[in-house]
């Protein structure tokens, strides 16, 4: 299994270089097969046994992660942050992100309550994606 989980360090790493890059092109589950040397199916397997949730789920929520970051530390539109991280729209990018967080990119940027957000841990912590609790403290690991 440690093996298998270095492997997807690998692909959450080369996963995060996309998304800073807004390399959308080459986050794609066969690009990353590809890059990994497995099948999609392999991949895409062994992706939901260690993670518990599907690569697109898993690539939402870390897509949404970083957007949210850039809402709370600069200045650029939401419009221009959807379009960034590759959302079809501000609407789609507004329920994606209420969806997860509980409030609109507008009233987050508003009023920015604390929501960890680690850079390099285990690839599939709560904090991770962002999902922890609101106003919860970061963990000492």
């Amino acid at each position: 299994m440690y093996e298998c989980q270095k492997q997807i360090q690998i692909i959450v790493d080369e996963i995060d270089k996309c998304i800073k890059n807004y390399n959308d092109e080459a986050l794609t589950l066969r690009f990353l097969s590809r890059s990994l040397g497995y099948s999609k199916f392999y991949t895409t397997r062994k992706f939901k046994e260690i993670s518990g949730m599907q690569f697109r789920d898993y690539l939402r929520h870390r897509k949404l992660a970083f957007a949210l970051k850039e809402v709370r530390d600069s200045e650029k539109s939401i419009l221009d942050i959807a379009f960034d991280y590759g959302f079809s729209s501000h609407e789609a990018f507004t329920r994606a992100f209420k969806g997860t967080y509980g409030v609109t990119p507008s009233e987050y940027r508003k009023k920015p309550n604390p929501v960890v957000l680690r850079t390099k841990i285990n690839p599939f912590d709560r904090y991770f994606l962002g999902l922890g609790e609101i106003g919860m403290m970061k963990s000492t690991d």
